[in-house]
Order: C-alpha cells, then sequence, then structure tokens
C-alpha cells in the first residue's frame, strides 16, 4: 500500500485535526479510580488550639424574603471584631451646622406664615368692609307713599278699614292689638261690595311710617295698630291702614276702631239678629270679658236668635275651631246685621236716632268719617242686591302656617292673593 499521499490531503488532515473538536478521554471505571487519601497526622495539645482545626461559627439562619428583581443582594452585616471605629473627629462641628440651619429654616417658615395669616385678615376685613350685609327675612325698609285720607264723593271707589280691639271694658287707654282685621271696599261702577277678612297672624312687613321715620320690619298684622298708638294715641289707625296698603296693594281711604261694648251696643240697638249656625260653638276655655277666668259657650247648630253679647261669643269664640273659621262667624253677623235692618225697613229710624247713637257710642268707636259720611254709606249700602256683595278670607290657600323664632304665624302667598282680591273686590281692586 502506497503511504505517499499527496500534499493536499496532508493540508486537509492538519486543518481537521487543528479545528476538529476534542474530545475527552474515557474515565476509568469506578473500580479503578483510587481516592487519594492524606494520612492525617496525630493531634497533638498544642495543635488542638490552632485556627485551622477549630470549627467555624455559621450566622444564624434568616428568613427568606422577596427581593425586587433590579435590586442589589443584600450584604452580610458586618461583624465587628474587637474595637468599635471611631467616628471621625469632624462631625461634631457639621452636626452643629446642620442644627442651625434647621432652626434659621424654622424660624423663618414661621415669620412667613404669621405675615401671610395677617395679610389674608387683612383682605377679609376689606372685603366685609367692601360687600353689603344681604339679609334674606328683611327686604331693605322702603318708605310708602303718604297715606292721603279724603272723603269720600259717591263716584270712585271707596274702601273703610273694620278694626276690632281686644279690650275689655273694665281696660283703659287705646294702644291694644287688633282681635279683627275686614277691608270693606265700595265700587259704584260696579254697584258692588267686597268684604275680605285678615287673620291677625299673617306675618308681614310693617312699612316705615311718614311720620316719625320708625321701621319696624316683619311682625304680625295685628301689631301694627298698637306699634302705631304707642308712638302717639291716634297714630295706630294710620299705620294700620298704610300695612295694609302696602302688603295687598288695594288702597284704603278710611277705617273704623271699635271694642267690644260698641259691638254689642250696636246689636242691641237693632233688637238683635238671627244666624244660622252651621254646626255646635262647644267653648270650654272661652275668656271671660271682665274676668281672667273662663266664661264656657255652648251654641247648638241652626237658626239662632242672638243679643249683643252672644253674638260677641259668636264672632270671637276660635277654641273650637280655627281663626279662619271665626273670620267666617264674623262675616256671618255683619251679613245679619244688614239684613234686619232692610228686613224689617228699620234704616228710617235709625237715621233719626243718628245723633243720639253717635254720641253714645263716641268712647267705643274711633273713625275719620263725619256723621254725614256715615249715612251716605249706609244709604249706598242699602242699595246694593245681595248678589253683589261678595265675601272672602285669606286662609290656608292663601298663607302658609309656619313657626318662626318660636312664633305661629301665616306667611302670605303673594303669587295667589291678587286672584283672591279680584274675586272679592273686582279687576280694578287697585285704581
Amino acid at each position: 500500500m502506497d503511504t505517499h499521499r499527496p500534499a493536499h490531503e496532508e493540508t486537509d488532515q492538519l486543518q481537521y485535526e487543528q479545528y476538529a473538536p476534542r474530545r475527552r478521554p474515557a474515565p476509568k471505571p469506578i473500580a479503578e479510580q483510587k481516592p487519594t487519601v492524606r494520612r492525617a497526622e496525630p493531634l497533638t495539645p498544642r495543635s488542638a488550639g490552632s485556627a485551622e482545626l477549630t470549627r467555624p461559627t455559621l450566622p444564624p439562619t434568616q428568613p427568606l424574603r422577596a427581593v425586587w428583581p433590579f435590586a442589589s443582594p443584600p450584604r452580610a452585616p458586618l461583624v465587628s471584631r474587637g474595637r468599635p471605629t471611631p467616628l471621625p473627629r469632624y462631625w461634631l462641628p457639621l452636626l452643629g451646622i446642620a442644627l442651625s440651619c434647621a432652626v434659621t429654616l424654622c424660624a423663618a417658615l414661621c415669620l412667613g406664615w404669621q405675615l401671610l395669616s395677617n395679610a389674608l385678615a387683612r383682605n377679609s376685613s376689606a372685603a366685609q368692609a367692601a360687600t353689603p350685609t344681604l339679609t334674606l327675612a328683611t327686604p331693605p325698609p322702603t318708605t310708602p307713599p303718604e297715606l292721603q285720607i279724603q272723603p269720600w264723593n259717591g263716584v270712585e271707589r271707596f274702601t273703610i278699614l273694620l278694626l276690632g280691639l281686644d279690650k275689655r271694658p273694665n281696660e283703659r287707654g287705646t294702644a291694644f292689638r287688633t282681635d279683627t282685621m275686614i277691608l270693606i271696599s265700595l265700587d259704584p261702577a260696579a254697584r258692588s261690595i267686597g268684604v275680605l277678612s285678615i287673620p291677625r297672624d299673617l306675618y308681614v312687613e310693617i312699612p316705615r311710617d311718614a311720620a316719625f321715620g320708625q321701621h319696624y320690619g316683619f311682625q304680625r298684622v295685628n301689631t301694627a295698630y298698637l306699634l302705631g298708638e304707642r308712638l302717639r294715641e291716634g297714630y295706630g289707625p294710620r299705620l294700620a291702614m298704610q300695612t295694609v296698603q302696602y302688603n295687598l296693594g288695594i288702597r284704603v281711604h278710611d277705617y273704623i276702631v271699635f271694642d267690644f261694648q260698641a259691638f254689642i251696643a250696636v246689636i242691641d240697638a237693632i233688637g238683635g239678629i238671627e244666624i244660622d249656625v252651621p254646626r255646635p260653638i262647644v267653648d270650654h276655655a272661652y275668656p271671660d270679658m271682665y274676668t281672667n277666668g273662663y266664661d264656657p259657650l255652648y251654641i247648638p247648630a241652626g237658626r239662632q236668635w242672638m243679643d249683643g253679647e252672644l253674638a260677641l261669643k259668636y264672632a270671637r269664640s276660635r277654641h273650637d275651631s280655627s281663626d279662619f273659621d271665626r273670620a267666617r262667624r264674623q262675616q256671618q253677623v255683619i251679613a245679619a246685621i244688614r239684613e234686619r235692618i232692610l228686613r224689617f225697613e228699620m234704616l228710617p229710624q235709625l237715621l233719626l236716632r243718628a245723633s243720639n247713637l253717635w254720641a253714645a257710642l263716641s268712647a267705643h268707636v274711633r273713625s275719620g268719617l263725619r256723621l254725614e259720611q256715615w249715612i251716605q254709606l249706609a244709604l249706598y249700602a242699602k242699595d246694593v242686591p245681595s248678589e253683589n256683595i261678595r265675601y272672602g278670607v285669606l286662609d290656608e290657600r292663601y298663607a302658609q302656617p309656619i313657626v318662626w323664632n318660636g312664633m305661629s304665624v301665616l306667611v302670605p302667598n303673594r303669587a295667589a292673593i291678587g286672584s283672591l282680591l279680584v274675586q272679592v273686590f273686582g279687576a280694578n281692586y287697585n285704581q
């Protein structure tokens, strides 16, 4: 066999041997492997204390904990051997400088906060001084035009305010609250009469009066007469007229103020009245007119004949019902007086006795009308047909009962009162 190879085959063999992967020699069988064992030297007392034979002390096992994948591995705790390493000498000056900076910063912050608080307080005071205070419950005071009382010319509308005082026969003076307030408006153009009862608990604004410049704010309507009389005797009716005119928007021309004795005397002068009582009146707490006790009242239902004293009780009782029912009973009394005079044709006799009646009632009746004006109004009312006399009560449909500052009052619904005034007085009630 020819052992001579070409040159290129030798070169290929060399390259193969150079780049071919080298194989590890096969391991020896386990039986042929012999571990290398070094014979241990005998243990002597000197070698027993050497560091090479001392078993190292392992650190206590720490519990496993989750480590953020990008966090650096925990460092082994430093084991201090021997004396602790002393702190550098310059740490005390650095600590003093840091404390000084902290104290200075705190002082600056406190001073800045105080200056800012003072500036805000000054701005708040200036804003309060510049901004007007708004009171929702009480609108700004207004001064109504001067009320002019003029005699009736018999052609234009004429409105009278009836004021019944809560005054006992043994009481003196004129400053009392009005127990009854009734508007009576005569319209010659429509040949009609309107009668409107105003509840005494109606919560309205008593306007600033033109004579004294006093402003009273919101109060019950029955206090207007009392406040006016306290200012000056005889001024109460004018302030009451201004209050009604200001809140209802109807012009009031004159007034009639009367007490209990005048009411009784008028009914007794015509011989009593007859009233159809719709339901029994039971009032065990009816106040006695002469003492501070009670005068129990019972009036059965049906047509009843009443003298002046019983008619007053019928018109005043309210413990068995409401003020609205009492207002309707008072209107019943007014209608019964007119019916009594017309049915028995008592007007001529009353006109003959007018001077004596006027003198007898002068201590219990006050009015801006003269005797001849009373006669003129009575003659006009006689000729008005009964179907042209309209009655109305400003009741719960036109006022909302509420409790304000511990008082039970009625807040007027002004959007609804206008329709009531048109219904009672006509479309031209404010002319």
